[in-house]
């Protein structure tokens, strides 16, 4: 089922450059809306409800994990899902659901592009 209402995205933590990019992208896109940019990680759960995100994109260094809270919040609330996005932009880890998580190697944009426009619980 196909939503008519935007996807709600905020992007989270991360290179600047790589956030400029979605945004620009993102803001020519059909159904898609960027809501926040929230740099400090630490902000973050607290603005996901406020916002009515349906994806948080994050951006982090490749070896670093995925920040605890996370699971927890996808527990609580599995309508929102994760987009992680390494600094490099050579993977992406999507998370939604207690149980769902899967792996991208050198996505195209194109990849990106098709994961935000549908709904977590449609991936």
């Amino acid at each position: 089922m196909s939503r008519v209402s935007p996807q709600r995205i905020v992007l989270a933590d991360g290179s600047h450059l790589l956030h400029e990019m979605l945004r620009r992208i993102l803001s020519k896109a059909k159904n898609m809306q960027v809501v926040e940019e929230i740099h400090d990680l630490r902000q973050l759960p607290e603005h996901i409800d406020d916002l009515e995100a349906d994806w948080v994109v994050l951006s982090l260094p490749f070896n670093q994990d995925v920040p605890g809270w996370v699971d927890e919040y996808i527990a609580a609330h599995p309508y929102v899902g994760f987009l992680v996005v390494s600094s490099d932009s050579r993977r992406i880890r999507m998370k939604w659901s207690e149980t769902h998580e899967e792996e991208l190697d050198d996505p195209s944009l194109r990849d990106v592009m098709h994961i935000l426009r549908r709904h977590p619980q449609e991936v």
